[in-house]
């Protein structure tokens, strides 16, 4: 669940006791960014989709609907070997990563 700010920031709120989880978790999203770059320049669409499947399962648990968004996505393009379906969901998805703002509560 989030909500979009005048200055395009992303206010996003997630439960107190994930509070010492979430930076690793937002960084090792944002390093997957650069994973999915690489393995599309090997054409490795399996290993883009299985990364895509774990994002969707982990964006769910942790309270970030977009991020479980983006890796259906990624997981989708990649089993149609949609190259550009890829580059799209993780330039929205780096985007995104940019943009969020987390509220614990």
């Amino acid at each position: 669940m989030g909500s979009l700010m005048d200055d395009d920031t992303i206010m996003v709120e997630i439960n107190r006791e994930l509070e010492l989880f979430i930076p690793m978790y937002l960084e090792n999203v944002k390093a997957d960014c650069l994973v999915v770059e690489a393995l599309l320049e090997r054409e490795d669409m399996e290993e883009i989709e299985s990364l895509g499947h774990r994002l969707k399962g982990s964006g769910g648990s942790c309270g970030f609907s977009v991020i479980s968004e983006a890796g259906e996505t990624l997981e989708l393009a990649a089993v149609a070997r949609d190259r550009e379906a890829v580059v799209r969901a993780c330039r929205a998805l780096r985007q995104h990563l940019e943009q969020v703002r987390v509220v614990y509560v």
